[in-house]
């Protein structure tokens, strides 16, 4: 339970917060098809960056209702 603490911590930070809005940004632009191009592109290691969005919004959602319910 710590570790996932200590994760959603990080969503805190302003890094953090750049990084989820930027996340649900593109996630958000996918979806209506104004962003595919950029969803598409491919990094080293971690795949697509559509991907990476849709994992790092896992991490959020699941943090959000964590810290709800718990």
């Amino acid at each position: 339970m710590q570790l996932i603490k200590d994760v959603c911590k990080r969503t805190e930070t302003p890094t953090g917060q750049i990084v989820v809005g930027a996340s649900v940004l593109l996630l958000g632009l996918g979806q209506f098809g104004m962003a595919s191009g950029i969803t598409d592109y491919s990094l080293p290691i971690i795949g697509s960056v559509g991907k990476l969005a849709g994992a790092i919004g896992v991490v959020v959602g699941t943090c959000v209702l964590i810290n709800r319910f718990m």
